[in-house]
C-alpha cells in the first residue's frame, strides 16, 4: 500500500501583517511552516509504512515552499513533490484540489491523507474535493487509522458532533486527520539542513495532464473581494483590586451595559410570496448522515430570511420520511418549502447524500446558493459537489450578503480569525459551509399555504461506507453549544474533573451550556464535542464565561460572535484578558460561587 500525503506549506500567523490601504495580508517576509496538521498526516503516514511501501509527499505553492518542505524527506519520506508554477497563481480550493488530483492520477497511491484543514484558510474542503475528482470514498478528521496485521484493510475512528464513530475500510482512499490523532511531526535543524537541494522535486503546470483554464485565477470558481482586519476589538476591564465581592460587584455592572439591547432579531414575514422567484431560492441541507434531522442546520434556515431580502430557505431532506415534529421544526426555523430525497438503506455516507443533494439542485437549476453545516460531514458533502459540478464552496461563512447584481457575497475568517475575507463565487448556485453555533435559530408562523415535502427520486446504494460502531460522550439532555443565551468555557486552571463537576450548579442557575479549550478536550476531562476554537465550535452566545482560560488565540477566535466575554482567571497577566470585554483577577475558588446570583438578573435568571 503505497501511501500520498497532501502538505501545505502556510505562513507563520503572529509575524503576518495587514496592509489596510491595500485590503491584503502582507506575506512578504514571512517564514513559511508546513502546516502541523498535515504534519500529523505525515507521521500516520510513516506509521502505516511497511517494508516496500513507498510514502510521497504532494504540495501546491511558491518556490518559497521548498525549504520546509526539506522537513519531509528529512523524517524518512521516499518522494517530495512541489507543484509549483506562477498559472497556479489565485488557485482557490477547487483550482488547488484539481492540481492534486492530477498529480495523484501519475501516482496511481492507494491511501491518501492530509489535515482535516489549514491554519491560514480553514476551508476544510481540499480533501473532500480531492476525493471526489478520483472517484474514492472520502473520511475527515479521522483521531484513530490502524492497519490490519496483514491486509490493508483499515480501522479509522472519527470524531463526529455528538462523539465518535468506527469505520472499517480499504484502499483506494482518502482520509483527512484531526489534532488528536498524534503530535505533528518535527525535524531538527541539523536534519533539515543536511537534505540536499534535489531532494524536493519541483513540477510545473506542464508536466501535469491539466488545462491552464482549469487552474490559477481564471480556473477558480471563486474570488476574494475583499480581505478586512478582523482582530479582536474589545475594549478590556480588568478587575484586580478589592474583595473578591466587590470585584465581582462591578464586573456584573459592566457587563449589564454591554447586554443591553442584545436580544437576537426574529426572522422576516413573507409579505408578497409570488414576487419570490427560483432564482432567489437558497438550498438548505438540513439532515445528517443518519437521515434525520440535525437541529444544528435550523439555524441555517431562520438566517437565510434575516441576511437576503427577498430570497427563501428551501429545505433539502436527505433520507427517511421526516416526522411531523420535524417538520414542524423546519417549518417554524424559516423554510418555505422543502424538497425530500429517500435513501436507503440508512446511515449512508457522504458522497449519496452529494448525490441526493445534487437531484435537488437539478430542480431548481436557477437556486441562487446551497448551504451545508461546516462540521466533517458538512464539508464532504459539499466538497465533494463542488468538485463534481465546478461550482464556487466558501469555506466556514459567518455573514452573507446580495450584491446588486444578484450575487451572494460570503464572509469568512481567515488567517486564524485575524481577518475576514468576502468571497464571491461566479457559479450559480453559490454554495456555502456555516459553522455550527455562528448563526442564530429564529422563528416564524408566516409560511403561509399548504407547506410540504416534494418527493425526489429516491436514491438506493447497496455499499454505502457506515461506521461499524458510534459512540456518545454526550449524556441526554446535555445542552449543546448552539442557540444557548450562556456558554461557560472551561481551561487548564479549572484543575481537573472534579473541578468541572464543581461548576453544574452555577451551569444550571444560569441555564448554561459548558464549552472547553482544546487541552481540556484533549485531557478527557470534557468531550470534544464541546471544544470551542480554531479546530472547534464558534458559539454565539449573549454572554460567554471563560474560567481558567490561558487565553490562546486558537481558542479566543471562537469567541468572536459572543455579544459579551468575562473571564476570571488567577494570573494577572494572562493572555486572556487582553481579548474579553470584562476580567476578574482571582481563583476560581474565590470568584466562582458569587458569580452565579451577580450574574443570574442580568440573564433574567
Amino acid at each position: 500500500m503505497d501511501i500520498a500525503v497532501l502538505v501545505k506549506a502556510v505562513p507563520d500567523l503572529d509575524r503576518l501583517r495587514y496592509d489596510p490601504k491595500l485590503r491584503t495580508v502582507v506575506r512578504e517576509g514571512t517564514e513559511l511552516f508546513l502546516n502541523p496538521f498535515d504534519l500529523r498526516a505525515l507521521r500516520v503516514a510513516l506509521d502505516l509504512r511497511r517494508a516496500g511501501e513507498s510514502v510521497t509527499v504532494v504540495s501546491l505553492g511558491p518556490r518559497a515552499a521548498r525549504d520546509p518542505l526539506r522537513d519531509a524527506p528529512a523524517l524518512g519520506v521516499d518522494r517530495t513533490l512541489l507543484l509549483s508554477d506562477p498559472r497556479f497563481a489565485g488557485s482557490d480550493t477547487l483550482a488547488t484540489a484539481r492540481a492534486l488530483a492530477a498529480v495523484l492520477r501519475t501516482l496511481g497511491h492507494d491511501l491518501v491523507l492530509g489535515g482535516a484543514w489549514t491554519t491560514d484558510s480553514e476551508t476544510g474542503q481540499v480533501g473532500p474535493e480531492v476525493a471526489s475528482l478520483l472517484g474514492v470514498p472520502v473520511l475527515s478528521g479521522a483521531r484513530s487509522i490502524v492497519r490490519d496485521g496483514e491486509g490493508n484493510a483499515l480501522q479509522v475512528t472519527l470524531d463526529t458532533l455528538q462523539g465518535w464513530a468506527r469505520y472499517r475500510a480499504a484502499p483506494p482512499l482518502l482520509i483527512t486527520v484531526g489534532e488528536k490523532i498524534s503530535k505533528a511531526a518535527k525535524v531538527a535543524p541539523d536534519d533539515r539542513a543536511r537534505v540536499p537541494d534535489g531532494a524536493v522535486e519541483v513540477l510545473g503546470l506542464d508536466g501535469l495532464a491539466l488545462s491552464p483554464a482549469h487552474v490559477g485565477a481564471e480556473g477558480s470558481p471563486t474570488s476574494v473581494r475583499w480581505v478586512t482586519d478582523d482582530s479582536p476589538s474589545r475594549s478590556p476591564y480588568v478587575l484586580r483590586d478589592g474583595t473578591p465581592e466587590e470585584r465581582v460587584t462591578r464586573a456584573a455592572e459592566a457587563l449589564r451595559a454591554i447586554l443591553r439591547d442584545s436580544a437576537v432579531a426574529g426572522v422576516r414575514p413573507f409579505e408578497n410570496l409570488t414576487s419570490l422567484g427560483e432564482g432567489h431560492r437558497v438550498l438548505v441541507l438540513v439532515t445528517d448522515s443518519s437521515g434525520r434531522l440535525e437541529p444544528s442546520a435550523l439555524a441555517l434556515l431562520s438566517e437565510v430570511r434575516r441576511s437576503l431580502p427577498g430570497h427563501w430557505p428551501s429545505a433539502v431532506w436527505v433520507g427517511g420520511p421526516p416526522s411531523v415534529e420535524e417538520s414542524a421544526l423546519v417549518r417554524t426555523a424559516g423554510a418555505l418549502d422543502g424538497d425530500l430525497v429517500p435513501v436507503t438503506p440508512l446511515p449512508t455516507d457522504s458522497r449519496i447524500v452529494s448525490a441526493a443533494f445534487e437531484g435537488a439542485m437539478d430542480r431548481h437549476p436557477e437556486a441562487a446558493a446551497g448551504i451545508f453545516l461546516s462540521d466533517s460531514f458538512g464539508r464532504e458533502v459539499a466538497g465533494q459537489l463542488a468538485a463534481r459540478r465546478s461550482l464556487g464552496l466558501t469555506g466556514d461563512a459567518i455573514g452573507v450578503r446580495a450584491e446588486a447584481s444578484g450575487d451572494l457575497l460570503w464572509s469568512k475568517p481567515s488567517f486564524g480569525g485575524r481577518t475576514l475575507a468576502g468571497i464571491l463565487s461566479r457559479t450559480r448556485p453559490s454554495l456555502a459551509t456555516v459553522r455550527p453555533g455562528v448563526w442564530d435559530l429564529g422563528s416564524t408562523d408566516a409560511s403561509s399555504g399548504a407547506w410540504g415535502w416534494k418527493a425526489l427520486p429516491a436514491i438506493s446504494d447497496r455499499t454505502p461506507l457506515v461506521p461499524e460502531s458510534v459512540g456518545t460522550e454526550v449524556g441526554p439532555g446535555t445542552p449543546s453549544l448552539e442557540g444557548r443565551p450562556v456558554v461557560v468555557a472551561v481551561g487548564m486552571g479549572v484543575g481537573g474533573p472534579s473541578g468541572v463537576a464543581a461548576l453544574a450548579p452555577l451551569l444550571s442557575r444560569w441555564d448554561a451550556a459548558l464549552g472547553a479549550t482544546r487541552r481540556v478536550v484533549d485531557a478527557g476531562w470534557v468531550p470534544r464535542r464541546f471544544q470551542v476554537g480554531l479546530t472547534g465550535r464558534s458559539p454565539a452566545p449573549r454572554l460567554g464565561v471563560l474560567l481558567g482560560v490561558s487565553g490562546s488565540p486558537n481558542h479566543l477566535v471562537g469567541w468572536k460572535r459572543a455579544r459579551a466575554l468575562l473571564a476570571v482567571n488567577r494570573d494577572p497577566e494572562a493572555p486572556v484578558f487582553r481579548d474579553v470585554d470584562v476580567g476578574i483577577v482571582g481563583t476560581l475558588e474565590e470568584i466562582v460561587p458569587l458569580l452565579g446570583d451577580a450574574i443570574a438578573p442580568l440573564l433574567g435568571r
